[in-house]
């Protein structure tokens, strides 16, 4: 197998290591923390995913919080914990 260095910075280096199961190599920490991506279980797992994500701009926050308002207000079922 070919293998490749790449650099990064040193927080980085330590919040990987962090994560590093013993015996583990690094390449292996990162393949393992990379299929771990799609595969959110928990809302804890998506929230650590969320880090990653762009921030909302205000206008666009306040967009979907219009929308779902407005769905809040037509809908129709008769037993759900929105309100």
């Amino acid at each position: 197998m070919s293998s490749k260095t790449i650099a990064v910075d040193t927080h980085v280096y330590e919040k990987l290591a962090g994560v590093k199961r013993e015996g583990e190599s690094f390449s292996r920490t990162i393949d393992r923390l990379i299929d771990q991506l799609g595969e959110a279980h928990t809302g804890r797992d998506i929230l650590r995913g969320l880090s990653s994500v762009a921030s909302l701009s205000f206008d666009d926050a306040e967009t979907m919080l219009a929308v779902v308002a407005e769905n809040r207000e037509i809908e129709t079922w008769d037993d759900h914990d929105l309100r």
